[in-house]
């Protein structure tokens, strides 16, 4: 048989019905002339397609086949078709999803004797927007190659910021005329906007809470703000309520600063990136076919303007898949309106548009799809969101009831941890049970005083000898961790801190050339910079002193200790005159420490992954470009000065910036999903999207409505709201329709962790906690279990039980 281009349509279905149904993906074939198949096929009208696709719906299975059918069935080039995600990791899924299918599609074809060409699949571009934007300019944007323009992480934008704020920015001290970065910062008008909800006192303090503040500004204003105002020459909707301020002016001044230091600098940030492809779209246009957006819910109004701007090639089409109702990043500027407004804006141009709904449910039980329809439909997401139902797929099993535990935070931690236990017992001991326990916050930082509830959790679940995953304990800087302990070591080899009788002082005191207080300075082994923090200093003697003494160092520590000393002094004494060349740089010193028995025998742990942070920390901090390590491969070029070492300024800088920033700014482990199989996952509402789990308990589901987040995006699209400021710093408003904005936020948040059980599902809840989101319940599941009667639990009498009953089944 010749071979030919493309497949029939036919043929394909019947290619799609053999893969789904095979002993290897064991699913359902394509309903035949319905939803589906609908779904799949790309019409040869269809320039946008919006999938509203409930949770367990099948979402990612549809847009695969949706892809294979562009290229196999329509025979459009790989290299044409765009893909876009929310996240690195689910790029990876969706691709590797891709290929398998494909794959498995043409073996099936090979078993039929149907002729085919290779689709190329590996060709289609598949990524996060951002690293989109950066390779379609890289490979169409003549500029931007030439500049050698490289796209920067969050970490090093941060670092960046920090290090620059007080001179590029224009943040002045309180003493001197204030810049355009002080009415940013120091306004609250504008910095209750992004204060966290659990900062009390003063904010921003630091440094570090001003760079997050100029951070997330300057990206909400670029994203927002200039997408939707900037050309129509409307004013930031804070000039409404403080026009004194001029807000708008000095945002547009400090984001013109703040992109004028990465054009010098040949960089671009996660929000910049955006702007500079959107301004360069039209150079791309003749290139892209088919644009499919996933996850389209969690767009931002420039992620919008890029998304419907490839709608200006008549050839171009567009599907979006995505759900209203599990829109959970608008603290990270996205904007649910964009995803309900696709329809209006295709109508508003004449663009073709077509709306299908995956509504059924393949992933829970009925118990459990008939619980969050039930918690849907009775709060604010019934009459917010866009019309849907979510119905449980045929033959879903009946399962267990949902229940709700009540008592002592501990007891329920307890209670959660013997219940996984018998699981895994059931299991033969070999396996963890699939499970997983889902908070607002998972942080394990104790606060007050207090034991953080995630840690008493964990504490609980280990105790039952269980393993455990927090993907997000915000401790990778803390005392123990390589960060803290690297930082810690190069702090000594600049500033080493020591014991001294100083004039004046009854008894030996620490000095160090950063002190505060000049006679420390004075006699110090090291010459004092100008301008410094002793932050660092906190690293060092933390280091030097756990199970010793600044004089007398743990065994397992002093032998580093005594190699950072040798090479201080190897440093100082070096002849400059020499010219070989042979001189250690900052990079290689810190892989030497790495080698030394303290680090090098982690073994394959988070600790592995938290040297490998502290490094593109490091670079992030002195690295002056993207295009060069240099400041990492420089030698380190200390001189001697009256007996005491005198080191360059980017040196103290370094410490400044890098010490200030592991103090203040919480930091994730990276990439320690390599240890999460086998383990209870520890995640936030957040990041369980898009997962799911046989066992969920879901604690925490009480918080309070917080509008700042809605209002900000309101504010920043120019929208005149009335707010103010209250005594705790945070913004309020009693404008109705921002209420009802931040109350759904809230509801969105409880409904993608409701939605992540497959075969149970456990509500947690301790009245008395001091907490509110841990002693309330979320409103719309304060009714559901309101009528349901309670009874002690078995394996604890002080903890409640509350069942509700699968809808349909006998009570």
């Amino acid at each position: 048989m010749a071979e030919s281009t493309t497949l029939p349509a036919d043929v394909f279905f019947e290619l799609v019905d053999a893969v789904l149904t095979s002993e290897e993906v064991g699913r359902q074939p394509l309903d035949e002339g319905g939803l589906q198949r609908r779904i799949v096929t790309v019409e040869s009208d269809d320039r946008v397609l919006q999938i509203l696709a409930g949770p367990g719906s099948g979402k990612t299975e549809m847009l695969v086949w949706r892809i294979l059918f562009e290229l196999l069935v329509l025979g459009s080039s790989a290299n044409s078709l765009v893909v876009t995600t929310f996240t690195n990791k689910a790029a990876t899924e969706l691709e590797i999803r891709l290929v398998e299918r494909c794959d498995q599609l043409l073996d099936q074809a090979k078993q039929r004797g149907v002729a085919h060409t290779d689709p190329h699949v590996h060709d289609v571009r598949v990524d996060t927007l951002h690293s989109l934007c950066d390779g379609l300019l890289r490979e169409f944007d003549d500029a931007y190659m030439q500049a050698g323009t490289r796209l920067i992480d969050e970490h090093e934008a941060l670092a960046r910021i920090a290090r620059e704020y007080r001179w590029k920015l224009g943040y002045n001290s309180r003493t001197q005329t204030p810049g355009p970065a002080n009415i940013v910062c120091d306004r609250p008008q504008i910095s209750a906007l992004f204060r966290p909800p659990w900062e009390n006192g003063q904010w921003p303090a630091t440094d570090m809470q001003r760079v997050e503040l100029l951070r997330n500004a300057i990206a909400q204003h670029a994203e927002t703000w200039v997408p939707r105002c900037s050309a129509r020459g409307r004013r930031n909707g804070v000039e409404f309520v403080s026009p004194e301020l001029g807000v708008t002016d000095a945002l547009n001044t400090v984001h013109e600063r703040w992109c004028a230091y990465l054009d010098e600098h040949a960089a671009v940030d996660f929000a910049t990136i955006q702007q500079r492809f959107l301004d360069r779209q039209h150079t791309v246009l003749p290139e892209i076919r088919h644009v499919f957006v996933d996850e389209f819910q969690d767009t931002n109004p420039i992620q919008f303007a890029i998304h419907v701007g490839w709608l200006a090639n008549e050839d171009t089409r567009l599907t979006a898949v995505g759900d209203d109702d599990q829109s959970v990043y608008r603290f990270r500027g996205s904007d649910i309106a964009c995803f309900q407004g696709l329809q209006a804006h295709c109508e508003r141009r004449g663009v073709p548009f077509r709306l299908e709904k995956l509504e059924d449910n393949h992933r829970s039980s009925r118990a459990i799809v008939g619980f969050n329809e039930s918690f849907r439909q009775g709060s604010i997401l019934r009459s917010v969101g866009m019309d849907k139902q979510l119905n449980p797929a045929a033959g879903a099993v009946d399962g267990d009831p949902v229940r709700l535990l009540t008592g002592d935070w501990n007891r329920l931690c307890e209670v959660v941890a013997a219940e996984l236990a018998q699981e895994q017992r059931r299991n033969g001991g070999e396996l963890a049970p699939d499970g997983a326990v889902l908070m607002f916050s998972t942080s394990e930082r104790n606060t007050r005083r207090q034991t953080a509830p995630a840690s008493t959790m964990r504490g609980a679940l280990e105790g039952a000898g269980l393993r455990v995953f927090n993907a997000r304990s915000k401790t990778a800087a803390m005392e123990g961790s390589p960060v803290h302990d690297l930082l810690a070591l190069i702090s000594y080899l600049i500033d080493p801190v020591r014991s001294r009788r100083v004039p004046g002082k009854s008894r030996a005191v620490e000095v160090y050339a950063s002190h505060r207080e000049q006679p420390q300075r004075n006699h110090a082994d090291t010459v004092a910079p100008q301008f410094s923090s002793d932050v660092h200093a906190s690293y060092q003697k933390r280091f030097r002193k756990a199970g010793g003494s600044l004089a007398s160092p743990a065994a397992d520590r002093a032998d580093i200790l005594a190699y950072v000393d040798e090479v201080r002094t190897a440093l100082a004494q070096y002849d400059t005159s020499r010219s070989d060349g042979r001189r250690l740089t900052l990079s290689a010193f810190v892989a030497r420490l790495l080698s030394f028995p303290y680090f090098r025998d982690s073994g394959y742990t988070p600790t592995l992954f938290r040297q490998a942070l502290f490094t593109a920390l490091l670079e992030a901090n002195i690295a002056p470009t993207r295009m060069t390590t240099r400041s990492l491969d420089e030698p380190m070029r200390p001189t001697m000065a009256d007996g005491k070492v005198e080191w360059p300024k980017q040196y103290w800088d370094l410490l400044r910036v890098l010490g200030t920033m592991l103090q203040n700014t919480p930091l994730d482990d990276e990439e320690v999903e390599a240890f999460s199989e086998n383990a209870i996952s520890m995640l936030t509402f957040h990041q369980s999207k898009g997962l799911e789990f046989d066992h969920v308990y879901v604690a925490a589901t009480g918080r309070d409505v917080m509008p700042a987040n809605a209002l900000r995006t309101a504010l920043f699209s120019g929208d005149a709201v009335p707010y103010t400021v209250n005594n705790d710093g945070q913004a309020e408003t009693n404008d109705h329709r921002i209420l009802d904005l931040a109350t759904a936020d809230r509801e969105r948040e409880t409904y993608v962790a409701l939605t992540r059980a497959k075969r149970h599902l456990t509500i947690l809840c301790d009245p008395s906690h001091t907490r509110t989101d841990i002693s309330r319940l979320n409103p719309a599941l304060d009714e559901v279990f309101d009528r349901v009667p309670a009874h002690a639990h078995p394996l604890d009498p002080n903890v409640l039980v509350k069942s509700v009953p699968t809808p349909g089944a006998p009570s």
